[in-house]
């Protein structure tokens, strides 16, 4: 999971701009009429102009706060910081245009005003980063520009692994032991010829000493082999292969996982898996196979449908016990990967300002009772059924603290936002009880179960939990009876040959 989540006690650390940013806000819209129009704006109103460049300096400002563009620090910029600015400038762009066409129909900005807008907007922020970049990491390597180490000591590195890449960034972005990268050897003859953060993958280590000839040559003395692989069986295999060769021309031979300290992976044991979910094949049919597929699109179009409840709950979060909005729990999910919901907040800070810890019934307000009560706190989770990470109906992702003992049957499928056990008590049924029920559906799951579902839910929102005898519906009695009769069938015309 790229970058960490704030606890909302720290939400206020996302409030924080840089004046470049904002400097870029105001000035790209204007660039990108200039670009499209020219020097003189012929055939635009100048009204609709100041608009625009208005409303889109507002939503700019807007998205590098919740995008926390201003969180990197110069000398760190990197891949993901550039995708997290890309996805800020694509949204304040998308809102600027939804806002403009919502009041004005953009009637008077050409269309092509919005790609320009997009892509001046990206360039400025991420082309100022990497000069800051550039100029902070020669600062910290106290190079002038221009000016070259004479006691650098030539490296060569050792695979393109994941443990490669990070020593090879790390070198690249600070001095250790006056090191430089001056080639890079890969097994793999498809990588050759390549490159990674500039540095070229020239052959094998079975071309080594060719490679090490060559460059004696062209004056570069070459202090020592870097292996960065993390296979035992695989690093005992180099160990034999290039220790000889470095022994005979006075080279150093490193392991970086032992110098990290890093734990070699056994050879055929590396890919165990902690949890490989449940021996049984209950949940390969076809329509479990085809529900996250409708689940997500449909998820999509009620967060369009219901975009007004979400206005409401966030607007009574805020009134209520104040920003931040949104809250973010860790739960598991299918086969035990971590996964983060989301909800609206409902509970004030567990502490206040003076260092008090506070009780639950002085942590949550009489609106946010109410919200939870008709389950709007809820809703942003539809998020989480169009991402994958959740069903609409299944069983309620719980706390890795809370799973019960038996737990495999529960996590052979994605939780839900709702489920059987929530229809038939929730909160008001014993941990034991909502176990046995989300197993029971884990085994029956259907169509025609996740309609009942549906709307029995819809029933609780409005008249809130009640503790219920379980007992199937009549129709869903006479499904699993003919599905059962099938079955049946089916077992007995089997012959084996």
């Amino acid at each position: 999971m790229h970058g960490s989540r704030l606890p909302s006690l720290k939400s206020k650390l996302s409030h924080r701009l840089f004046m470049l940013d904002i400097a870029a806000a105001m000035v790209a819209p204007i660039t990108a009429f200039w670009t499209r129009e020219g020097s003189v704006f012929t055939g635009i109103n100048p009204t609709a102009i100041i608009v625009y460049v208005s409303v889109a300096t507002f939503l700019s400002i807007f998205f590098f706060v919740q995008f926390r563009a201003a969180h990197g620090l110069a000398k760190f910029f990197s891949f993901y910081d550039a995708i997290q600015i890309t996805k800020a400038s694509a949204c304040a762009v998308t809102a600027t245009a939804v806002v403009l066409f919502t009041i004005t129909r953009l009637e008077e900005v050409p269309r092509s005003i919005l790609p320009i807008h997009f892509l001046i907007l990206t360039a400025a922020l991420v082309g100022g980063r990497l000069v800051r970049r550039v100029i902070a990491q020669r600062h910290d390597l106290g190079i002038a520009p221009g000016n070259a180490n004479a006691d650098e000591r030539c490296v060569i590195i050792v695979g393109t692994g994941p443990l490669a890449q990070f020593y090879i960034h790390l070198l690249d972005s600070s001095a250790i032991d006056n090191r430089r990268i001056v080639a890079i050897l890969d097994e793999d003859p498809i990588l050759h010829g390549r490159s990674i953060h500039g540095h070229f993958i020239m052959g094998s280590t079975y071309d080594a000493e060719r490679l090490l000839t060559a460059l004696v040559e062209h004056g570069v003395n070459v202090a020592g082999l870097v292996v960065c692989e993390r296979n035992r069986v695989r690093a005992h295999e180099l160990r034999d292969r290039l220790a000889p060769l470095c022994l005979d021309r006075g080279l150093e031979l490193e392991f970086l996982a032992d110098q990290l300290g890093v734990s070699f992976r056994g050879g055929e044991k590396e890919n165990v898996r902690a949890y490989s979910g449940p021996s049984e094949t209950i949940v390969n049919n076809g329509y479990l196979r085809m529900k996250p597929v409708i689940e997500s699109a449909f998820a999509a179009i009620l967060i369009l449908i219901l975009s007004p409840l979400f206005a409401l709950a966030g607007l009574l979060v805020i009134i209520s016990i104040g920003s931040p909005v949104m809250f973010w729990q860790r739960r598991l999910g299918r086969n035990g990967r971590p996964i983060s919901i989301y909800k609206f907040r409902t509970m004030r800070h567990p502490i206040d300002g003076t260092g008090r810890r506070l009780t639950n019934d002085e942590r949550i307000s009489f609106i946010c009772r109410f919200l939870r009560a008709t389950r709007l706190d809820e809703l942003p989770q539809l998020y989480n059924v169009v991402r994958g990470d959740m069903s609409l109906i299944g069983p309620r992702p719980l706390l890795p603290a809370d799973q019960p003992i038996s737990r495999e049957l529960r996590l052979a499928m994605a939780p839900g936002i709702t489920g059987w056990a929530q229809i038939h008590g929730g909160k008001l049924i014993t941990a034991e009880e909502k176990n046995a029920l989300d197993g029971w559906y884990v085994r029956n799951a259907s169509l025609l179960l996740d309609l009942i579902i549906l709307l029995r839910t819809i029933s609780i929102m409005l008249t809130g939990d009640r503790r219920e005898a379980w007992k199937r519906p009549r129709l869903l009695k006479i499904f699993l009876g003919f599905r059962g009769r099938i079955r049946r069938s089916a077992s007995r015309s089997y012959k084996p040959i």
